[in-house]
């Protein structure tokens, strides 16, 4: 069912293809598009088609956040790769207090020791490029420099403000090698919306862009394969209340616990106290849209209490 000009009606297809994205609207700092709401992941979960490893979410350790928005600016991890530091607003390299290798150890190790140094100290950290030369750099890195500069910041000499932000979501909708999508016919799904488990616990850095391609194209080619006649059943118009006025705050109230006690590094009563607010939500007088959401959420709460030991980016921190 979809809503254009107010008016909902039904659209029918013989296969269908999900690559809706990630979950990042569930985040108070996410890098993804504003239109990536993880609603059809709740969908699923209502409809009976199995999410996997939803706890399997991973952070990017250097986003501006000296912007208005949950979506932020990506800072590339090239810059801490080519001489960029991360420091403490006394100037203090405070990495080598969790890693030997610096800024240069890999993006989860760089995500979860600011997160754990901000907490503990409550300082602001700060992404230094001072060390890049101006005419290099805004060659370089001409968006990060164009949009820094129309935000006030004199790049590379000023140093930027940063915190780790959600990234990218590993799991997902269950598929299978042929991107079907199990026990409904003609049903497939591709991209961060999938969990082909090709990621394992720990995406690297662009593999989500073959993983894209190749299960892209054995989707296409299993539906050309499929040379038998299709029907589709008629189904009602849904009449459910797309969203309330006061649905708004509570998006962000969910985005705050997500933020606080589902992310970075995870404890047993953080993640407990996230799963009572989300169930609380769900009862009260809410939209169809942030109904998705929260069931998209409360799967990945679920996800993370039943996975007792850390493994890859799921990280959950023993409690004294």
């Amino acid at each position: 069912t979809v809503l254009d000009h107010r008016k909902s009606y039904n659209l029918y297809a013989k296969d269908v293809i999900i690559a809706s994205g990630g979950v990042g609207s569930l985040y108070e700092y996410h890098t993804n598009a504003p239109c990536i709401s993880a609603d059809i992941q709740g969908l699923c979960v209502m409809k009976g088609i199995a999410l996997d490893r939803m706890e399997m979410l991973q952070f990017h350790p250097t986003v501006f956040v000296n912007s208005t928005g949950a979506q932020k600016m990506l800072l590339t991890e090239a810059l801490r790769g080519e001489g960029a530091t991360i420091e403490d607003e006394n100037g203090k390299r405070f990495l080598f207090e969790y890693d030997e290798r610096g800024e240069l150890a890999s993006r989860d190790i760089v995500s979860k020791s600011i997160y754990k140094y901000k907490k503990k100290t409550g300082l602001q950290v700060y992404l230094n490029v001072a060390n890049f030369d101006e005419e290099y750099f805004s060659h370089r890195f001409p968006n990060i420099y164009k949009n820094l500069r129309a935000l006030g910041y004199k790049v590379p000499q000023d140093r930027v403000p940063i915190s780790p932000a959600f990234h990218y979501a590993i799991g997902g909708i269950k598929t299978d090698l042929h991107a079907r999508v199990p026990h409904v016919k003609n049903l497939y799904a591709i991209g961060e919306v999938a969990s082909t488990r090709v990621h394992g616990a720990n995406r690297l850095a662009s593999n989500s862009l073959l993983e894209g391609l190749v299960f892209a194209k054995v989707a296409v080619d299993d539906i050309l394969a499929n040379k038998q006649e299709k029907k589709f059943q008629e189904f009602l118009v849904s009449d459910e209340v797309m969203s309330y006025k006061d649905d708004k705050a509570k998006k962000n109230q969910l985005r705050h616990i997500m933020w606080e006690n589902v992310s970075i590094i995870r404890t047993k009563s953080g993640l407990n106290d996230a799963l009572e607010t989300i169930n609380a939500l769900l009862n009260e007088k809410i939209g169809k849209l942030l109904k998705f959401r929260l069931v998209t959420a409360r799967e990945i709460v679920t996800a993370a209490l039943n996975r007792s030991e850390s493994i890859g980016v799921h990280t959950i921190q023993e409690e004294n």
